[in-house]
């Protein structure tokens, strides 16, 4: 269809994602339309990926150091005037002056009368003095990027000073050595983006696996930043009108039901904020209080996911803290690692069996179910089902939650899961069943949902250009936000929160990996660990398809021959892999596709242990290995899943009890041992 189309894209760069891989993407779709004429396109990662084998540069970056790279790009970038200066100076707040004793951006009506709240001030070059300028910006004047100035008694830098400031250690070799990349081929890949433009930076999970990882996500933003990667043909970064169709298509929070004594109740959101914007809590705080009671013992777990298992840092730790709760329930599709220490399971729908209301682009689709296999409900019939009985039982915003006058904007709990899709398609005055009859159809012209330039159009209500939905309406690459966030919880929080213990850094830092090949831990666990998704697996579901484990049977480890020889693994060994927390096995893959140093695995569970004593979760799950404790990212509490610490060596044989030789397969649904409860629904 004509509108996946960035035909003018010049570049792409692929940093921890492999769409080859993980399936449908926009940097996969942009690859797809234009590889074949002519987009050049850097990959990084330590994996030879399918991507990476069509790539212009390949940087096998060692796992946990993309933040160094990216402040390495950065600093070359600003040192060779590679930037794209009129929009770093008329559309980004990087050229506004910063008090450097407070870190906040001085604002217009701080020193001139009458500015209002986004005029900010910046160093004028023509009259060598502080200047107010008002959104969205003043040809009269000639922003500073680059010194210091003393303003009112008080010293002050542009943003971009400070940006200069903090990458500037980060030379080609500094980056090359910390990353474990020849630095000839990093200024080639900078290269590459800055000179074949448009161009983009496609950011993958990878980066979110770290304690660095919020900086990852910022240091990206700093690049295309820098380079006006912003709504324009050919970059990847673009604003849809969606008509507020965006808002409809979700299952309501309901924040403002949650009272402040219980917002402050959440685990870990003092310190990390950020996961406010996601209303979740940090995973280790959950873990701490589960295993020690505080700062108040945890009764309950009501999980949702498939293997939660599969998926938490240091599992083991995980199992311990679970001895000590009350109550555990699974909801899900079919019974897991996880559902073995359950007391309850409740059986959902799957995807295909479920109606869903959604929207691609300017289209609206309606998915309707194809089968209905076993007892099974759609989940959010059950989570309602929950808060009806609690309602019963005199929990009063329960009760509240079924009114519509009660909760919006956001939608109410309903009483049938039809009832919640009429609620959906009412948007377009429509039933469920008049809507699904009417799909697909084109709920706003192209026209208006794909455009270029959003930002420079006029905003009919302040006859001003629209800029960007940002505080100072520009794109931020120094973020003060942070510093507000980590003192109050804003924008993310309903009530007012006390500060974190310090200040979020507006700007991208590089922390070191708390293990690395350079500490007492990398001297006993040589090996970078990383993981991420293969093409025949989604997260941890799947592994109990036979004909899927037909192809892949079990856990591989991707190992550079020369890491092989040195510690006496060949192709196609049974081999040990061990950490600080624990010790599994998988089956040694000998590949040069696999940077020196570094070993890789993915997640995997055995559902044909379920019933043993290692409840499948504890033979080849990577996650047995990863690590929990701090440091954490201070914004969103992240913790170490990739690039820490692990050896090998080579074992005597397979994991006992697991499958190896497709003839082996049956068609099987997985049994669970009692007490676990099934509930008739």
């Amino acid at each position: 269809m004509y509108f996946y189309k960035e035909k003018k894209a010049k570049s792409l760069v692929l940093w921890g994602t492999a769409p080859a891989f993980s399936g449908p993407s926009q940097a996969g779709r942009v690859l797809v339309e234009n590889r074949a004429r002519g987009m050049k396109t850097v990959v990084i990662d330590p994996r030879f990926t399918a991507d990476a084998s069509k790539a212009d540069v390949w940087l096998p970056i060692r796992p946990g150091t993309d933040v160094a790279l990216g402040l390495t790009w950065i600093r070359y970038i600003i040192a060779n005037k590679l930037y794209d200066a009129d929009f770093v100076k008329r559309w980004s707040n990087l050229p506004f002056l910063v008090n450097t004793k407070t870190k906040m951006i001085i604002k217009g009506n701080e020193l001139f009368k009458g500015a209002d709240d986004k005029t900010f001030v910046v160093w004028d070059k023509k009259t060598n003095s502080a200047k107010p300028l008002p959104f969205p910006y003043d040809d009269n004047l000639e922003p500073a990027l680059e010194g210091t100035f003393t303003v009112n008694g008080i010293q002050c830098k542009p943003g971009f000073q400070l940006l200069k400031e903090r990458a500037e250690p980060w030379t080609l070799e500094k980056g090359g050595k910390e990353c474990w990349l020849n630095p000839k081929s990093i200024e080639k890949a900078i290269k590459i983006y800055t000179k074949d433009t448009p161009s983009s930076v496609a950011l993958g999970v990878a980066t979110d696996q770290t304690p660095n990882s919020a900086q990852a996500a910022q240091m990206s933003a700093v690049l295309n930043i820098l380079m006006g990667n912003f709504e324009k043909p050919g970059v990847m970064l673009q604003r849809y009108e969606d008509k507020g169709v965006g808002g409809v298509l979700r299952t309501s929070k309901l924040k403002g039901f949650l009272s402040e004594k219980q917002l402050n109740k959440r685990l870990g959101s003092k310190e990390h904020k950020g996961m406010l914007h996601w209303w979740i809590a940090q995973p280790t705080a959950i873990l701490d209080a589960m295993t020690t009671g505080k700062p108040y013992k945890m009764k309950a777990w009501l999980e949702r996911s498939g293997n939660k298992l599969g998926t938490v840092a240091n599992a083991g730790a995980w199992v311990k803290g679970m001895s000590n709760l009350e109550l555990i329930v699974h909801m899900y599709m079919y019974p897991t690692s996880f559902s073995a220490y359950a007391d309850y399971l409740l059986p959902v729908t799957e995807w295909l069996e479920t109606d869903f209301i959604t929207a691609s682009f300017n289209q609206m689709f309606a998915r309707q179910a194809t089968t209905h296999l076993y007892e099974t409900v759609n989940e959010a019939w059950i989570w309602a089902r929950i808060a009806k009985r609690c309602g019963e039982l005199g929990h009063e915003n329960c009760k509240r939650s079924f009114v519509k006058a009660n909760t919006a904007p956001e939608s109410p709990y309903f009483d049938t899961y039809e009832h919640q899709l009429d609620e959906w398609t009412s948007f377009f005055g429509m039933t469920w069943k008049e809507y699904k009859a009417k799909c697909p159809f084109e709920y706003i012209p192209m026209n208006r949902f794909r455009r270029y330039y959003v930002y420079k159009e006029t905003d009919p209500k302040t006859g001003k250009v629209k800029g960007f939905n940002t505080p100072t309406g520009k794109v931020e690459g120094y973020m003060e936000s942070l510093i507000v966030l980590g003192r109050t919880g804003k924008p993310f929080t309903t009530f007012p929160q006390s500060p974190a213990s310090k200040d979020y850094d507006p700007l991208p830092y590089y922390m070191t990996p708390s293990e690395n090949p350079y500490n007492s831990v990398g001297k006993k666990f040589p090996l970078v660990m990383t993981n991420g998704r293969l093409p025949f697996w989604h997260h941890t579901t799947l592994r109990n398809i036979p004909y899927l484990r037909e192809i892949k049977p079990y856990a591989e480890i991707w190992v550079n021959p020369m890491d092989a020889k040195k510690y006496g693994v060949s192709q196609g060994d049974w081999v040990w892999v061990e950490s600080a927390r624990g010790k599994i096995q998988a089956k040694a893959l000998v590949t040069e596709g696999m940077a020196k140093g570094v070993v890789y695995m993915e997640r995997f569970w055995n559902p044909e242990t379920l019933n043993s004593a290692t409840h499948g979760w504890r033979e080849m799950n990577v996650n047995v290995l990863s690590k929990q404790t701090a440091p954490f990212n201070d914004i969103c509490g992240t913790y170490t899943l990739r690039g820490y610490q692990v050896k090998i060596s080579k074992a005597s044989g397979a994991p006992k009890g697991i499958w190896q030789k497709p003839e082996q397969f049956e068609p099987w649904m997985p049994k669970v041992s009692e007490p676990t409860k099934t509930v008739e629904l």
